[in-house]
């Protein structure tokens, strides 16, 4: 009786899954072949059969007519006897919903994050390494940090998939608040000193109304640090932020919320600090992911611009880490080869130098394409994008791959640091504090 529940539950999710992956969901896309006679496609030396590869993004924002325009239409026309679905991942289709069914994805897009929670456990993951050699595919177009930080993000240090665009963390500031002030405008190279006496610049009472000088998106800040510092101990089941680095880093962090005015009152969570900057305008500047811009399209009045993340003056130029979203092969299908053609195809200079264009920003190392960025925006083309491109971005530190998806050591640091800033405790607290509450949690992790 059991093993027939089994069954009809199986058969019912993989009913369900085929009824998601139709052309009539409308977060799935099946990509119709122009040439359906043709079986084959010549790559160099190797002869690849017609394929139809599974695309699962666990990247909401990339949506079904960002899909066809930019990732569909140039497979068509570079591929056209590659066969391409592409799934949003939602309540209803989940990628261990497709592994039940039997249905794993032949590309996962998610973050580095993503693979190591994910894929990782499901054993998805496949090296490319040899595929590259053996089509000679030229890594050095791809900004290095990317790759880098997908090496660290495992033990094994294999390169399981390639960027798609790449985040970082910037400094929006309100030009309105600069021109009524009469305050000189933020500037690309800024360190953090700079910023901070800019920010008590700023931060006044104007008519009864507290004005703050800066915010801080700090989740990311953390996280992404300009220092390359890991939470976890790559080599050991340990915290590793009581040391001089995070003091370092929250010792800069908490300058900013000491300047008298610049305090937040009531909630203080990153949303919230991007929030003031954003509906409030009592903010002058906030530190934030570039991609925060996004929020700002249901505000076209709010009168912004954009410049690089303020520096450390003993490390110039060195921003923080690239938040970046990867194409992911699956090792599950054996239709890797194809696969990995379809993802270089997508790192082409025509597909990037379009994706740079709408503000999508290139993972490549190149100067032109980059200097594109959201040169085609509807609304904003006339911000200074490249910003994002201004400093060398930090590389993400060896990761503990085996605690970091089960421990979310940054969240508890960032937890020590609202508490520090709300509640006036010293630095040396917060991070002994962490420490403590990290081990625990690696503890417990350890022992179920």
């Amino acid at each position: 009786m059991r093993k027939k529940n089994m069954l009809l539950w199986m058969t019912t999710i993989t009913s369900m899954m085929v009824t998601a992956c139709s052309g009539g969901n409308p977060s799935t896309s099946e990509q119709t072949p122009q040439t359906p006679t043709k079986t084959s496609v010549q790559i160099g030396d190797a002869k690849l059969d017609a394929a139809e590869l599974v695309i699962l993004s666990k990247v909401a924002s990339i949506t079904q007519e960002e899909f066809e325009r930019t990732m569909a239409a140039p497979i068509r026309a570079k591929y056209p006897n590659y066969k391409l679905k592409y799934i949003i991942e939602g309540k209803d289709v989940t990628l261990d919903k497709m592994m039940v069914a039997g249905q794993a994805p032949d590309i996962t897009i998610t973050s580095l994050g993503g693979l190591q929670s994910s894929l990782l456990p499901l054993s998805l993951e496949y090296d490319l390494t040899d595929l590259i050699k053996k089509y000679n595919y030229d890594m050095s177009r791809i900004e290095p940090s990317t790759i880098e930080s997908l090496k660290n993000a495992t033990t094994k240090g294999g390169i399981y998939g390639l960027p798609k665009y790449l985040n970082t963390v910037v400094l929006f500031y309100n030009k309105d608040l600069f021109n009524k002030f009469g305050v000189p405008v933020p500037k690309d190279g800024m360190t953090w000193d700079e910023a901070i006496r800019l920010s008590g610049t700023m931060t006044r009472v104007e008519n009864g109304e507290q004005i703050r000088g800066m915010s801080l998106f700090y989740s990311n800040m953390v996280l992404e640090n300009q220092l390359s510092l890991p939470l976890i101990d790559p080599k050991e089941d340990k915290s590793a932020v009581n040391v001089p680095g995070f003091q370092k880093l929250l010792t800069t962090f908490k300058a900013i919320y000491d300047i008298p005015g610049n305090k937040p009152e009531g909630d203080f969570t990153p949303d919230s600090e991007l929030t003031q900057f954003q509906k409030k305008r009592n903010v002058a500047m906030v530190a934030a992911p570039m991609s925060g811009y996004g929020r700002f399209e249901a505000d076209p009045d709010l009168n912004w611009d954009v410049v690089a993340a303020p520096t450390f003056a003993d490390a110039p130029k060195v921003g923080y880490q690239p938040n970046t979203i990867y194409y992911f092969v699956s090792n599950a299908n054996k239709k890797a080869e194809q696969a990995f053609q379809v993802v270089t195809e997508l790192l082409s200079d025509d597909v990037q130098l379009q994706a740079n264009k709408e503000a999508r920003p290139t993972i490549l190392n190149n100067e032109k394409i980059r200097a594109t960025l959201g040169s085609d925006h509807k609304l904003f083309k006339d911000k200074n994008f490249k910003a994002v491109f201004y400093n060398k971005f930090a590389p993400m530190p060896p990761a503990n791959a085996k605690m970091a998806p089960l421990v979310n050591a940054s969240s508890i640091l960032q937890g020590e640091f609202v508490a520090m800033i709300k509640n006036g405790s010293d630095i040396n607290t917060a991070l002994r504090t962490a420490e403590d509450k990290i081990n625990q949690a690696i503890t417990s992790a350890k022992s179920k």
